[in-house]
């Protein structure tokens, strides 16, 4: 379990270095995952509009899950890369 808690330490710490390098990057890298649910937030509400609180809650309440709890974090951190780079 230490081992893998030491990978994914790597791991996140190597993200962070790519995502946080400059100020600017940073930045950038905000707005764009804003870009990303503002599409997603869109998509939801023109094709489910009974459920378009839904897509700003789920979120939300995933990031309050995601930042006590670092398993989740790791879970869906994965699916999300599975689901880039299958798109």
């Amino acid at each position: 379990m230490v081992e893998v808690q030491k990978t994914l330490d790597s791991w996140f710490g190597k993200i962070q270095k790519a995502a946080s390098d400059t100020i600017p990057h940073f930045v950038a890298f905000l707005f764009f995952i804003l870009a990303i649910g503002a599409f997603i937030g869109i998509i939801v509400a023109q094709n489910y509009p009974n459920q378009a609180m839904l897509a700003v809650l789920l979120p939300a309440l995933a990031g309050a899950l995601a930042y006590y709890n670092r398993a989740f974090a790791t879970a869906v951190f994965l699916i999300m890369m599975i689901i880039i780079f299958i798109l």
